[in-house]
């Protein structure tokens, strides 16, 4: 069996699913994403997670699901 791609710490955990709980709609998780920011700069990106997208590795740890677009795992 792989290793998860991330771990969540207990006070992630906890940021995420307060994160979580402040979204207008129903959500299944958080996002994390890899996007360019000019100049060659790579900036990760989060947001709420409402599907799963295809390829994306989903992280379940603590009580959060983590989606994790496939361009994130390579940086």
């Amino acid at each position: 069996m792989m290793p998860q791609v991330i771990t969540l710490t207990d006070r992630a955990a906890d940021r995420a699913k307060a994160l979580m709980d402040k979204a207008e709609d129903e959500v299944l998780g958080l996002r994390v994403g890899v996007k360019s920011t000019g100049c060659s700069g790579m900036s990760y990106y989060v947001e709420y997670a409402r599907e799963q997208k295809k390829f994306e590795d989903v992280v379940e740890d603590k009580g959060v699901r983590i989606f994790i677009e496939p361009s994130a795992t390579m940086f």
